[in-house]
């Protein structure tokens, strides 16, 4: 059997998936999108995913509406809870584009610190989606962006995050959900 969730390696819930795996193989994903479009394929296996998805690719759904819609196709298996890595707020002070490239379920944390500076107007970044925290932070320092969240770990693992352009301007520990389903 397999469990399906949000890959690359090193993502939130690939570290989830690594804490609930009994006997399942693992498949990641490139986006919670993906899985949500072909469940239908995957009948017999389990999906892994957290309570704050939120699609940034089909409009209005989050985990909420995933679970109401799709309540004939799926059965909650098992739920637990896992802090999600520590994750920091980064600001490219040598910015090239006025954007914020977060994942979809840290939107809001991300609007409450741009309110928090001011910056939730004209003069403040255009927030984009990236499929994982993972991908916010490559096509962050490639693409030379303002602002991202991204897990502590993977950030301190680049040379990059010595690099003085690079702030760190709040640390976010946030716990989690997460619910393991069974596709019928």
């Amino acid at each position: 059997m397999n469990i399906h969730t949000l890959g690359p390696t090193g993502t939130d819930s690939d570290r989830a998936a690594q804490h609930y795996l009994t006997h399942e193989t693992l498949i990641l994903h490139t986006s919670f999108e993906e899985i949500i479009m072909n469940f239908h394929n995957y009948r017999g296996d389990k999906i892994l995913m957290p309570v704050a998805f939120k699609s940034n690719k089909l409009a209005g759904i989050d985990w909420a509406e995933f679970n109401y819609l799709n309540w004939m196709n799926l059965e909650i298996e098992s739920t637990f809870s896992l802090p999600l890595m520590t994750m920091s707020l980064v600001e490219n002070t040598q910015y090239q584009r006025n954007i914020a490239l977060i994942h979809a379920a840290t939107e809001g944390l991300m609007k409450r610190y741009l309110t928090k500076i001011a910056l939730n107007n004209a003069a403040g970044p255009s927030i984009v989606f990236a499929p994982s925290k993972i991908v916010a932070l490559q096509d962050f320092i490639k693409n030379r962006n303002r602002f991202t969240i991204i897990s502590e770990e993977q950030f301190k693992k680049i040379p990059e995050s010595s690099d003085e352009k690079y702030r760190i301007r709040q640390v976010l520990k946030p716990q989690m959900i997460w619910v393991v389903y069974k596709i019928l």
